[in-house]
């Protein structure tokens, strides 16, 4: 089986994972990935690709023009197109259900009407998200849930000791993180608000990660520049650093404004950190009441009240159970799942060519 991934993410090993857990599992399974859509390559590669399963789909066409972003919606919808004509099995695996600042809308839900309509498996990662396609795009049918995968792949060698030492932070002091890319849908202005607001003198806020607009990162910038208990690193962070941040920070703070998938949490997790979560998208149902806190978005105080009860939550029964949940999203696991899916549309496909020449 021939599997070619579609996705311009670099900063998630998502999809490197899941590729490497298919042909480490399936010696048979060959796996590419790509960063487009390219309709002369798909010309090319016509009669090579079993599957083509496309992620975070409006990268594809995102750009800094509307003149930019239609002509890489045109090379996107050719190349679905083609992928079609020449019987690919069409898989996407939604990560979010709108673009997350909401840019060119319109060619957005075009996009997704088409893509929704086109493929033949359509992947979920939850139940909540499962349910709210199918009621948003009418997919019951080619709807599959497969969770998503841990992070324990990213190194964890250095104790909270030495995280702290890095970071010239004493061990009594209560420890906020913020992590991942900057963007406004992540809720980090409401964080530092309410971040300073709290009374107490013995906590810091560390906010890291790279800004996707160097606009918004100088709001944060003067925001943080207020309270001298705020770290700032707005800044890519490597793989192999993560740990650092994370072994450093008692509780990790996840303030969306919307959600539909929550790796950011899973990220947690996999270093056996609860979070403290609004009540969106699936984190009512990962987090639960042993794994974090969660508060009501929609109440202006409920993320402070959440900050303040941190400091009194149990943080060692909250990691080991977040770290065990960690453990169960196994990639090798969620790679058979899909590989199951792959080889029940591939053989649907086999059985109506094969009907149709009996015709």
């Amino acid at each position: 089986m021939n599997v070619v991934f579609v996705s311009r993410v670099q900063m998630n090993p998502y999809v490197t994972l899941l590729a490497a857990a298919m042909e480490q599992i399936a010696p048979g399974v060959t796996c590419t990935i790509r960063d487009d859509l390219s309709p002369c390559w798909l010309w090319r590669k016509r009669r090579e690709i079993d599957v083509l399963h496309l992620h975070w789909t409006e990268l594809l066409y995102a750009s800094n023009t509307w003149r930019g972003a239609w002509r890489k919606w045109l090379r996107f919808i050719s190349g679905l197109g083609l992928a079609k004509l020449a019987s690919a099995r069409i898989a996407y695996t939604v990560h979010n259900l709108e673009q997350h600042e909401g840019r060119y809308s319109l060619l957005n839900r075009t996009a997704n009407a088409l893509l929704f309509k086109v493929a033949d498996i359509v992947h979920v990662h939850d139940e909540r998200t499962r349910a709210a396609v199918a009621e948003r795009f009418g997919c019951q049918r080619s709807l599959v849930v497969i969770p998503h995968g841990n992070y324990m792949s990213y190194p964890n060698t250095c104790s909270r000791e030495e995280a702290r030492a890095r970071f010239g932070i004493p061990q009594q002091t209560f420890v906020y993180l913020a992590l991942g890319q900057i963007r406004p849908y992540k809720g980090i202005e409401e964080l530092l608000k309410a971040f300073g607001r709290l009374p107490e003198r013995n906590c810091k806020l560390i906010i890291a990660g790279h800004v996707h607009d160097p606009a918004y990162g100088e709001r944060i910038e003067a925001l943080a520049a207020q309270d001298e208990r705020v770290i700032l690193s707005l800044a890519y962070v490597p793989p192999e650093e993560i740990q650092y941040f994370m072994n450093v920070s008692d509780i990790c703070v996840l303030p969306y404004l919307h959600a539909t998938t929550s790796g950011a949490a899973i990220l947690a997790f996999s270093f056996g950190k609860p979070v403290i979560v609004p009540r969106l998208g699936d984190f009512p149902q990962l987090v639960g009441e042993r794994r974090g806190l969660l508060y009501n978005a929609q109440d202006p105080h409920a993320l402070l009240n959440a900050l303040r009860q941190a400091r009194q939550f149990d943080l060692v029964s909250a990691s080991a159970e977040a770290f065990a949940l960690a453990r169960e999203l196994d990639w090798r696991v969620i790679a058979r799942q899909h590989l199951q899916v792959y080889a029940g549309t591939l053989e649907h496909k086999s059985r109506k060519k094969h009907e149709g020449r009996e015709r």
